[in-house]
Formats: C-alpha cells, sequence, structure tokens
C-alpha cells in the first residue's frame, strides 16, 4: 500500500532538488537559471511544482531576488545530503575522491590491531576525507569471513584459510609468537624456560566456552600443558592484565611490541616452537574495482607492512 509519502516522492525529480538546492544558496532565479543551463520560466516551473509537494511557498520575492521561507530553511539541510547522498551512489565505482565523498566504510580486526591502525587512520580521515567514517568490528575469523562475503563490511584482516568463493585473501605479514609478562615478574629470570612457562598462569583470548588456542596443541605435542586461568574476549584486556599480575600471555609478536608501548611489559622468546600463521586481509572480489575500497586497502596496509 503506497503511503502520502511514497505519492510525493513521485512527484519529485532531481532536478527539483538542485533548484531548491542552489535557490537556498544563490537566492535569484535567474543566477539559477544561468548555472544550470535553463530558462527562468523552467526554475519558476520547478518551484511551483515544489510548492505543491511541500504545500509551502518555500521563496517568497524580496527585491530582485527571493528569500527562503522558514520551511524551506528547515529542508536544506536534509535534502542537501540527500542530493550528496545520489552523487555519492553515482560516483560509487567510478570515481572516488576521500575530500569530498561522504562515504562510510566497515573493517573487522582484531582488539590489538584496531589500536595500532585507529590513530593513522583517524590523522588521514581527518586531514584527507574529512566526511568519510570508518567503523571498526571485532569478529572471529568465520563471522569475518561471513560477513565480508554479504556484503556487511568492506574487508576484514585475521589469519584466513582458503577463501570462500566470491572473496580474495591478500597476504600482510608472516606473524610469529612473544610471550609477554610485566616486567619484575618474580618467577621469570633471565629467559623462560620451559618447566616455568608451564607452570606459570595462562590468560587466552577467546570466545569459545572450553578455551584452547595453538599452544596447547603445540604442548599436547610434547605430553605437557599449561593452565589457562583466565580466558577474556580481546588482547587489549589480556595485555592490561598481565601488566598487573603473574600470569602470561602468548600472542602474535606483533600485537605484543604494541601493546608494549602501551602498558608495561616484558616479552620473551616462547620456550618452544609455536606455529606461526599468515595475518590476511579478505575482501570480495567484485571490490576490486571500486577506487574507494582500493583507497581504504591502502590506508590499512601502509602501516602494516612497515618493515
Amino acid at each position: 500500500m503506497k503511503t502520502i509519502d511514497d505519492i510525493h516522492i513521485r512527484q519529485i525529480d532531481l532536478t527539483l532538488l538542485i533548484v531548491f538546492d542552489r535557490l537556498v544558496a544563490m537566492r535569484s532565479m535567474s543566477a539559477v537559471a544561468r548555472e544550470m543551463g535553463l530558462t527562468q520560466s523552467a526554475i519558476s516551473h520547478a518551484v511551483g511544482r515544489l510548492r505543491v509537494i511541500f504545500d509551502d511557498p518555500l521563496f517568497t520575492r524580496r527585491g530582485s531576488g527571493v528569500e527562503p521561507t522558514i520551511k524551506a530553511l528547515r529542508l536544506a539541510q536534509p535534502l542537501a545530503d540527500a542530493l550528496m547522498s545520489v552523487r555519492d551512489a553515482i560516483r560509487f565505482g567510478r570515481h572516488f575522491d576521500p575530500a569530498t565523498t561522504g562515504r562510510e566504510f566497515a573493517i573487522a580486526a582484531p582488539d590489538s590491531l584496531i589500536s595500532e591502525l585507529a590513530p593513522t587512520i583517524l590523522e588521514t580521515f581527518a586531514a584527507a576525507a574529512p566526511r568519510c567514517r570508518l567503523i571498526f568490528r571485532t569478529l572471529g575469523s568465520a563471522a569475518a569471513i561471513a560477513a565480508v562475503a554479504e556484503g556487511e563490511i568492506d574487508l576484514a584482516l585475521g589469519a584466513f584459510g582458503e577463501a570462500p568463493d566470491g572473496t580474495v585473501v591478500t597476504p600482510v605479514a608472516a606473524q610469529t609468537y612473544s610471550v609477554a609478562s610485566r616486567p619484575d615478574h618474580p618467577r621469570i629470570g633471565e629467559t623462560l624456560d620451559l618447566t616455568t612457562y608451564c607452570t606459570l598462569d595462562h590468560l587466552l583470548v577467546s570466545n569459545e566456552s572450553n578455551p584452547r588456542g595453538v599452544v596447547d596443541d603445540t604442548l599436547a605435542e610434547r605430553g605437557l600443558s599449561r593452565r589457562i586461568a583466565l580466558a577474556l574476549p580481546n588482547m587489549l584486556s589480556a595485555f592490561a592484565a598481565v601488566s598487573r599480575s603473574d600470569a602470561i600471555f602468548t600472542a602474535p609478536t606483533s600485537a605484543c611490541e604494541h601493546a608494549a608501548t602501551i602498558f608495561r611489559l616484558r616479552l620473551h622468546t616462547p620456550p618452544l616452537r609455536i606455529p606461526g600463521f599468515q595475518l590476511g586481509l579478505i575482501r570480495r572480489r567484485d571490490a576490486l574495482s571500486d577506487p574507494g575500497h582500493l583507497w581504504l586497502e591502502t590506508l590499512v596496509l601502509g602501516p602494516l607492512q612497515r618493515p
């Protein structure tokens, strides 16, 4: 069933909105006619149609120009925003100018990577893309892949296996592991030995009901185990807890190094060989032709691929 609003929308074409927008700015029908390459009669006709749609005079004559009514001034910003959205949609996939485009992006990444990327991206957005907005989300690997495939987010960073149909994974950086402890840990000497490692309390980042990580599998191959004293939903909270306790946290080295700039931490080489992994960036295959998406990807990869 059509609403009254739907009926009114069908009466509007974009030329009417452009005429309205320019009249609010220029306050002269003749000036708008010249700018748009139309006759003054065409502008007057457009204003007449707008008056019917919005049930308001919208513009009253004042001297050689016009003055917007109170209702016209209230309509000015929402209609200008609507025009900008249409312009952005038309430019989408053909041209991307971060300085003028008001586009929203979404990225899924571990919280430690978000903490590392956010300041750089915020600075770039403020200087080069003041109307753009970025939404970060923390998702598990499977959820991130699904969100990318369904178009809910633009790209995701993490450890991904084979890319599902319609997506592409780009290697970002090989990742190894380090162990974080507080600097004055009473049981860790010059180096961290395997016996001490196994007997200390460990932290793990996991949302699973039965938390287990790659370290547990590696220890099990040697007939060893560790005690996971606390499972947390994100890495920064784990590093914060480690910095003020006797527990230790085994995490990707890049995350440990970044966390050490925020918290009081000492980093150790693991006393056993833990298989590393490849940090990757996943996005939809059809995004490869989107210049805005490629701009975002370059912005994200820059800080992560520095030597």
